[in-house]
């Protein structure tokens, strides 16, 4: 049922958005909201469907490690 409702989320989100982006020709915004909203409808269904998905923070926080030592 959930997975259900998700789709049906995404798909209101899309028709409300996607259409004043193409009617006003912001190919780049367009772009990038459909990378956004897939990298959302992913991780969204992952969560759904019961799978364990991995904590974003640990990795942002390894790679500004890193770039924090370029600068000592």
């Amino acid at each position: 049922m959930s997975v259900v409702l998700l789709v049906i989320s995404f798909i209101a989100i899309v028709a409300y958005e996607a259409p004043d982006i193409i009617r006003e020709r912001q190919w780049g915004e367009l772009a990038l909201f459909i990378v956004l909203v897939l990298l959302g409808f992913t991780i969204s269904l992952l969560q759904a469907i019961g799978m364990t998905v991995p904590n974003p923070v640990k990795g942002i926080e390894s790679l500004t490690e890193r770039i924090a030592r370029l600068f000592q």
